[in-house]
């Protein structure tokens, strides 16, 4: 049975036939009904969601800038409420809707059929043919895998 987060992921993709990688995530946040508002938050926040607002730190990478404005989409698809992520946090990730919204960005950002062409790529070059974060892909790899992509894996 398909996790609801890849299933989301899913959605989006077909709702948004044709994306080219690096994925324009403000683009797809807008014509989703969010608005990315790019911010000098000071440490530690680097990510909020507040209602439609995605507010995103302004001295991040475009890579783990387009990562939070995934998982804050994710947080929109699967939860109710407003988010906050901060420096540090992925040591300590281990609450179910954090989890459930990294898995929803890993699969909007790296959808199946597109990191099937890449697999035999290094991670680097996965990360930046979709303009993550290489430990992003590590998980979309392992953790964040479904169960048909781990049984096609050589």
């Amino acid at each position: 049975m398909e996790r609801v987060a890849v299933a989301k992921a899913r959605q989006l993709h077909q709702r948004h036939p044709g994306l080219s990688y690096p994925i324009d995530m403000e683009q797809v946040a807008f014509d989703e009904g969010c608005e990315v508002i790019i911010w000098p938050f000071s440490w530690p926040v680097k990510e909020v969601k507040h209602g439609r607002w995605i507010g995103v730190a302004a001295n991040l990478e475009p890579s783990e800038q387009r990562y939070l404005v995934a998982h804050a989409l994710g947080h929109h698809f699967l939860h109710c409420g407003n988010q906050l992520s901060f420096y540090e946090w992925d040591r300590t990730i281990t609450w179910k809707q954090e989890r459930k919204a990294d898995d929803c960005a890993a699969h909007i950002l790296m959808p199946e059929e597109v990191l099937k062409k890449l697999r035999y790529e290094s991670t680097r070059d996965i990360a930046e043919y979709f303009g993550v974060p290489e430990p992003l892909v590590v998980l979309r790899l392992t953790e964040f895998a479904t169960d048909r992509e781990r049984s096609c894996r050589p």
